[in-house]
């Protein structure tokens, strides 16, 4: 899935129309059953995974039906329409619970027999919200490494062996790099990953404020990686770091040997390489080894009241949270927080390799910051910020804080707005 395009309401009066409109669907089903209205984002590879679960819970049982919906745009759809359940991001999780879009989901976890203990702690980090579960934790999914084995047979571990990695292609073929850094796309979680790796906490006061000298220099490092050592092309564009590893030297196109992307390309990736596809850490691009990304949560929409809906949806829960149904998400490439999930990956490493895989890496997984309005507090560093860090190859120290002041002005707004 998707978040760089995640949508946010800042203004009260469409906040007004949200809950008014959100949530309480008509559970009513012409073949008798009880509706349970299902609203994600889930629209690319891992799509198919949860849809096989949804069709799976439908089949299992004649009482309930789960009525799924997988949109780009989820949020602005489940504000505007009427939803029972929706995939909310940890990062939108205290913003959607203040809101008032989304309700406790405690009684519905305890009814479905699920406790807090059942999932890992980034899980449970999740999806709290000062102490109480808003959201049914459903995986963690952070900045993930694809490589081409063609072009390098081992995983880079660090950025000196990414740049040495780089300086060996570039000496081939001056197309080939060692990674891409995208313009714009999936930069929250770079933006997230520089702070993480250089021990920076991006929280002051409930807002972002990116103004730290030391940050600075972090994203300066991201600018030095493409002008100054060439281990990344420039100008990348839209999802640059996907595209770039997807793309051939041959075709004359810019072509990286290696992606730290989304798990949900994984089955874009595995198609298109087979067997040379190679599954890694995210490097440690800076200072100490640390991964970030963000994690998918499944909330009750405030305005769920029917008792035949609430039952419906706590045994929904319970059919998901069976192992062996879960297990379909983690095929997709997914990272489930329920442990008794966790147990079984690690049992067929094999056939779950992805999953597997970003297991390990969550042993060093921080959270983004949990602030209101997540997504637009970045909204500046990630529509302008990363774009001038990879198009400019003339910006300063300087011009980059003048820019940073701004993003922090910007966040500091939003924040205030709660």
């Amino acid at each position: 899935m998707n978040i760089k395009k995640l949508g946010v309401v800042a203004s009260t009066g469409l906040l007004v129309f949200s809950l008014a409109a959100c949530g309480g669907a008509d559970s009513s089903s012409d073949n008798g059953k009880t509706q349970i209205k299902f609203i994600n984002g889930f629209t690319g590879g891992d799509g198919a995974y949860m849809t096989k679960i949804v069709k799976g819970f439908n089949e299992s049982q004649d009482k309930y039906e789960v009525v799924q919906s997988q949109e780009k745009d989820h949020y602005t759809k489940y504000k505007s329409g009427n939803y029972d359940l929706v995939v909310i991001h940890e990062t939108n999780l205290k913003t959607y619970s203040k809101d008032q879009l989304i309700q406790d989901a405690g009684p519905f976890m305890k009814k479905a027999g699920l406790n807090k203990e059942d999932f890992s702690e980034a899980g449970i980090q999740s999806g709290s919200v000062e102490d109480q579960m808003y959201g049914v934790p459903l995986d963690i999914h952070p900045l993930t490494m694809f490589y081409n084995k063609e072009l390098t047979k081992e995983a880079p571990k660090d950025y000196a062996e990414l740049k040495k990695l780089g300086e060996t292609l570039q000496a081939k073929d001056s197309n080939l790099y060692a990674f891409g850094l995208p313009s714009t796309g999936l930069t929250t979680f770079y933006f997230t990953a520089a702070a993480a790796q250089n021990g920076i906490n991006l929280e002051k006061d409930g807002y972002l404020d990116f103004t730290q000298e030391a940050y600075a220099d972090a994203l300066m490092q991201y600018h030095d990686m493409i002008f100054k050592d060439n281990a990344s092309p420039d100008k990348l564009g839209l999802d640059g770091e996907f595209q770039a590893f997807m793309k051939s030297a041959d075709e004359g196109a810019k072509q990286a040997a290696v992606t730290m992307t989304g798990p949900w390309y994984y089955q874009a990736v595995k198609e298109k390489y087979g067997d040379n596809l190679g599954i890694g850490a995210m490097p440690t691009l800076f200072k100490t080894a640390a991964t970030t990304g963000n994690a998918h949560t499944i909330s009750v929409a405030a305005a769920v009241k029917d008792d035949k809906v609430k039952d419906g949806i706590s045994e929904f829960l319970k059919y998901l949270y069976t192992p062996e149904n879960l297990a379909n998400w983690a095929e997709s490439g997914q990272a489930p927080s329920h442990l008794a999930t966790i147990d079984l990956i690690s049992k067929d490493a094999k056939k779950y390799e992805l999953a597997a895989k970003n297991q390990e890496q969550l042993k060093s997984y921080v959270a983004a910051p949990r602030v209101y309005q997540f997504d637009e507090q970045l909204r500046y560093m990630n529509e302008v910020v990363f774009t001038k860090l990879t198009n400019e190859p003339n910006l300063t120290k300087e011009a980059l804080m003048s820019e940073l002041e701004k993003a922090t002005k910007a966040a500091k707004q939003i924040a205030g707005t709660q």
